[in-house]
């Protein structure tokens, strides 16, 4: 059994799954708006899922991963059927004693808890950032940590992103002071580059003054992209800032307005999805832009190409199968300006708002199989001293992954709710 046979095990074979490639054939063609239905909740285990970080999925072999910090794990699905499979990690003892082989859960801050940032790389294997400022690379095929890597920092190594075609992946220590860039060789899992994001640097000289957030590699460019909430002394200007892997530098910064960049997803056409976010200082976002990156107007607005009626996002995810972007739009406020929680969905060929659904103050996380057509939205439990409303919480109780079903408006879902 070759290596993806070996993964794919990890779940429920596609061909259940038959009906359901009709539907995705019929979106790829434009038929009808997105409509997202739940299909089912599930339920880590644990000590429940309370406090997380970002998801990945890998469709090619069929499995999403989480930064659980309730639990100090990664916590594994069946991205097919939406099947909670396993975990890897555990706490860290006091000291962080060598060879950090765990995740150092939640802290007395998020800056040094984790898991954070987490991506699968060459199908085999994770990659997740952690609060003690390192990168933990684990095995898919024993479950086991493989090594980690300093990134020298004092905070956590947050979200990041894989080129696989350079063997290189980016990787964002939003939380130090200044926010910096870590270019890591996967197959040596050596370092190669330290980007620097202050005034002066010498590979990048971007003043980013709130951290940097999600990034993003695109086949087309060969570049890596990476949303910067704030860019100089005014609050209500971000970007998103280019970096080439072969130079090791920034050579430019998208930069807009009113939107605080959080999330950021790769979309058909050289577009790029930017969730705005209300998490940097700023009033509440009312919108989400689209802007062309092989645009050479790097000036305030210049590469936009679209603004869509939705703010408050953390992290964002293109879904190819569908041809929508999905947000985890925590922060999103209704016309009166009222927290409105949603799970967004945007038609990336139209730049439509399409049908979204309410979700939990506490849902910032976003991932979907392109085969599936899942999309899973994690919810954290209520804490019983919180004293802010999450009416739309759908497990307040332990937690949960809610696992929705992208389908037209005329489809029907594919799984039984649970």
């Amino acid at each position: 059994m070759d290596a993806l046979k070996c993964l794919r095990s990890l779940a429920i074979p596609l061909a259940i799954f038959a009906g359901t490639f009709s539907l995705a054939h019929a979106a790829e063609n434009g038929a009808s708006d997105e409509s997202l239905s739940l299909a089912k909740k599930v339920y880590v285990g644990g000590s429940g899922l309370g406090v997380f970080d970002i998801s990945f999925v890998d469709p090619q072999i069929g499995l999403y991963v989480l930064s659980d910090r309730t639990n100090a794990s990664i916590d594994l699905l069946d991205s097919n059927q939406g099947i909670f499979v396993g975990r890897v990690g555990k706490q860290c003892p006091a000291g962080d004693p060598a060879p950090y082989f765990c995740f150092q859960g939640v802290q007395a801050t998020t800056s040094v808890s984790g898991p954070d940032g987490v991506v699968i790389v060459g199908h085999k294997e994770i990659w997740a950032g952690d609060g003690d400022s390192r990168v933990k690379v684990i095995s898919l095929f024993t479950r086991q940590f493989i090594t980690t890597i300093s990134t020298g920092g004092t905070k956590r190594v947050d979200e990041m992103a894989d080129d696989p075609r350079d063997h290189l992946l980016a990787a964002a220590n939003n939380a130090d002071t200044p926010p910096f860039v870590t270019i890591f060789d996967t197959n040596a899992k050596t370092i190669k580059a330290k980007l620097v994001f202050q005034t002066g640097s010498s590979n990048a000289d971007v003043d980013a003054q709130n951290g940097i957030e999600q990034s993003q590699w695109s086949p087309q460019t060969g570049l890596f992209y990476i949303s910067v909430p704030q860019v100089g002394s005014d609050p209500s200007v971000g970007g998103v800032s280019v970096i080439d892997p072969h130079t090791m530098k920034v050579t430019g910064t998208f930069l807009v307005k009113n939107c605080s960049p959080a999330g950021l997803a790769l979309g058909p056409n050289h577009e790029a999805l930017i969730g705005c976010s209300a998490a940097f200082g700023t009033p509440a976002t009312t919108q989400s832009l689209i802007i062309d990156i092989t645009s050479t107007n790097f000036s305030l607005n210049g590469a936009i190409v679209a603004t869509v009626p939705i703010g408050g996002s953390d992290e964002v995810w293109y879904d190819p199968g569908t041809r929508h972007y999905f947000l985890a739009a925590r922060d999103n406020t209704d016309s009166s300006g009222k927290p409105d929680p949603i799970l967004g969905v945007i038609d990336a060929i139209s730049h439509k708002l399409d049908p979204s659904v309410p979700s939990s103050t506490s849902s910032h996380s976003v991932a979907a199989d392109r085969y599936s057509h899942l999309v899973f939205l994690p919810v954290g439990f209520v804490s019983p001293t919180s004293t802010t409303p999450d009416p739309n919480n759908i497990c307040p109780q332990k937690g949960c992954i809610g696992v929705y079903l992208a389908s037209p408006e005329n489809g029907s879902s594919g799984l039984a709710q649970k």
